[in-house]
């Protein structure tokens, strides 16, 4: 695991629960969001797409058994869901690269893929780390390439906002909630951008 300055927030929130990752993502809301994700998307042959906190591998397996000619590339912080992921797509017979890093230290050249990707990765990472993430993925995103950020957004009503109390008490997403991802995104080097609301309070952002 990679040192950092801050707590880091495993997949599932804890380190002892990352077995039940996956089981988490079927019980869960996860698999109707995707559903509502997946025709946003339009990925050309022969592109090199990064999946920035790729958990077990489930977006980057989705994208090469249903767009031909990707270079797939995985980085997450925490060596244990890569090592799933790794066993997932190897059964699979899929040839994606995993490897260990953080989303606020990739250790790739300028403007070195097609597309970055990152789902539900954001809202886990401190206020401060957030920045410094989103201005990494503009880094190694090509001029022209395209962003495909799933995460928390804006909730309007303040009462309904209150009802997320506990997940603001657990992971750094009180931000998202207050609108503040298009505000990121900005001060990253992301100018324009088309915002898809998903399911419930999570909305994807496509440059």
């Amino acid at each position: 695991m990679p040192k950092t300055d801050y707590k880091y927030k495993f997949a599932f929130l804890f380190d002892q629960l990352t077995p039940l990752y996956d089981l988490a993502r079927v019980l869960g809301i996860r698999n109707r969001l995707q559903r509502r994700l997946w025709p946003q998307v339009t990925i050309k042959s022969g592109s090199r797409v990064l999946d920035v906190g790729c958990g077990t591998g489930d977006d980057l397996i989705y994208l090469a058994t249903h767009f031909k000619g990707l270079s797939l590339t995985g980085v997450d912080g925490d060596p244990k869901v890569l090592s799933m992921a790794k066993n997932k797509a190897k059964k699979l017979g899929l040839k994606i690269k995993f490897q260990v890093s953080l989303a606020e230290r990739l250790p790739f050249k300028k403007h070195a893929f097609d597309v970055v990707w990152s789902s539900l990765m954001i809202h886990h990472l401190p206020t401060s780390i957030k920045l410094k993430a989103l201005k990494e993925m503009r880094r190694v995103l090509k001029p022209a390439g395209r962003l495909y950020l799933i995460d928390f957004d804006l909730i309007k009503n303040p009462i309904i906002r209150n009802f997320y109390w506990l997940q603001t008490l657990l992971e750094p997403v009180g931000d998202h909630f207050a609108g503040k991802l298009p505000e990121y995104l900005r001060a990253a080097g992301f100018k324009r951008w088309a915002r898809t609301s998903l399911l419930f309070h999570v909305s994807l952002f496509k440059n």
